[in-house]
């Protein structure tokens, strides 16, 4: 379903790379005329929901320049294309012409991909709820609703996955919860309170948990399809976002103390980036050859990330250079796992560039090595991440455990090979040990950014090179909206900070 609200029919389509293995528009309302009579159909239509997430993270390699390239962990873009260096450099209102449809600055800027991706949710809540129970698999009635509702859980857990994205990268925007059979019905709506949107989402998720189950262990679609682990785990980061610690401890509680993950052994922490390890929450599949990207495209994450051998391209060097002072001080203890594991160092002349293999799972079709795909999962909530998200909860609630927080942080650290513990740290300074902790633990998957704002928020101290602490209290850390989304809808106005600044 399409919403012309935000005018998604034509923007999404029209903004697509070309070079996405997966990116179907959802069925239109003739089809929906003839589905929705089995159990088949309602689980192929919340499959959907999960493809179009990937289609919303694959369209700039959006996942990673909001969450990562806007962060310290990159000095620089280099090469022939550098529309990611203005990402980087936090310029997001330059202008760029209307014939350059493929610019990334520009779909950065539109939040067109995730609104279909909640039309596509709305659809499946309007349609699975009108399904009779009948229809679904199970040996008898109590089975049946039990799968219709495991469902209807699925959607709402994707609604509210979708509106967190939206809130966390441009703040207040419109809420859309129903399901429209005719585009020319959808009304036109202004940009709620980012407080309304993620109140919406907390809703969603409370509806989710009461019709999901903990992890499968014998599933195949365990943790790339939402479970009540993933529901909580998106809790925990909605409440941190929101600066209620409280909420949010008792949301990682909730993860924790299912014992559904446990932390992979420091000797196979490569194994997390594989996908579906026993650490994983959650994950946005892309580890088959009809989801992944094509690994040497300029615009996909393996073609910013890696140089040869791992892709065969004719750069020596990758095109996001990452920032060897921040690496440095993150992992200046070299026996530290995750740097001796996850990162190898290039000789290129008198240069030496360190570069990140954590998505270096990259497959040659039909043992071509001209055509290679990366088959790295996006990798959205682990174990480690709920861990120490709750050891920042227990440091800025109301009431501090600094000795609670130090004890989980000291657990990550072990896992990395690190014997000797952080201890007697308080306050501000235990702050800034979580966050380089998550820094190290979550390099590049799509956190960094999202947590510095977070410590910004809490120390009132200038954590972008970008950003003064002025321009971070207007606002400057949310995005603006493309200025092309107010000639289709004419209610929705320019995020504060970036008014008069897009052009």
């Amino acid at each position: 379903m399409r919403y012309n609200i935000l005018g998604l029919a034509g923007l999404m389509f029209l903004l697509a790379s070309c070079h996405k293995f997966l990116d179907q528009e959802p069925s239109s309302v003739a089809t929906d005329q003839t589905t929705w009579k089995s159990d088949g159909d309602a689980n192929a239509s919340v499959g959907a929901c999960y493809s179009l997430i990937r289609s919303a993270f694959n369209a700039s390699i959006t996942y990673y320049s909001y969450g990562d390239l806007a962060s310290d962990e990159f000095s620089d873009v280099v090469g022939g294309d550098f529309a990611y260096k203005d990402v980087q450099d936090m310029n997001w209102g330059v202008g760029i012409p209307a014939a350059n449809n493929y610019d990334p600055r520009l779909k950065l800027r539109l939040f067109s991909n995730f609104y279909t991706a909640i039309a596509q949710s709305n659809r499946c809540l309007h349609f699975i709820n009108n399904m009779s129970v009948g229809l679904f698999n199970g040996s008898d009635a109590a089975s049946q609703q039990e799968r219709k509702n495991h469902f209807l859980g699925e959607a709402y857990f994707t609604r509210a996955f979708n509106y967190f994205m939206i809130a966390r990268t441009w703040g207040d925007a419109p809420i859309v919860t129903e399901y429209y059979a005719d585009n020319s019905t959808a009304p036109q709506l202004a940009r709620s309170p980012q407080s309304q949107v993620l109140a919406q989402c907390i809703s969603d998720l409370n509806q989710a948990k009461q019709f999901l189950d903990w992890r499968d262990l014998s599933s195949q679609d365990q943790v790339v399809r939402a479970d009540k682990g993933a529901v909580f785990a998106l809790m925990a980061h909605i409440y941190a976002w929101k600066g209620n610690y409280d909420s949010c401890n008792m949301a990682c509680d909730s993860v924790i103390g299912s014992q559904s993950y446990t932390l992979v052994d420091g000797a196979n922490y490569m194994d997390i980036y594989k996908g579906q390890s026993q650490e994983s929450i959650f994950e946005i599949s892309q580890n088959s050859q009809s989801e992944s990207m094509r690994a040497t495209d300029v615009y996909s994450l393996t073609g910013v990330l890696l140089a040869p051998p791992y892709i065969n391209v004719g750069t020596t060097v990758p095109a996001w250079q990452i920032n060897t002072g921040l690496t440095d001080y993150l992992y200046s203890d070299t026996n530290d796992i995750r740097w001796k594991k996850a990162f190898v160092t290039l000789p290129n002349g008198g240069s030496s560039p360190v570069e990140c293999i954590k998505y270096s799972n990259i497959q040659n079709i039909n043992n071509n090595t001209a055509y290679q795909v990366a088959e790295n999962n996006i990798l959205i909530f682990r174990l480690a991440d709920i861990e120490l998200l709750k050891a920042e909860a227990l440091a800025a609630r109301t009431v501090p455990d600094e000795g609670g927080a130090l004890a989980l942080v000291n657990a990550i650290r072990l896992r990395a090979g690190l014997t000797t513990p952080l201890a007697g740290l308080t306050g501000t300074d235990l702050l800034y040990a979580i966050a380089d902790e998550r820094g190290r633990e979550l390099f590049l998957e799509g956190h960094r950014y999202y947590d510095l704002v977070r410590l910004e928020r809490l120390t009132g101290d200038q954590q972008f090179p970008y950003m003064s602490t002025a321009e971070f209290q207007l606002g400057k850390c949310y995005w603006p909206i493309d200025p092309s989304l107010f000639l289709i809808n004419s209610k929705l106005v320019q995020t504060d900070f970036w008014r008069g600044k897009v052009n």
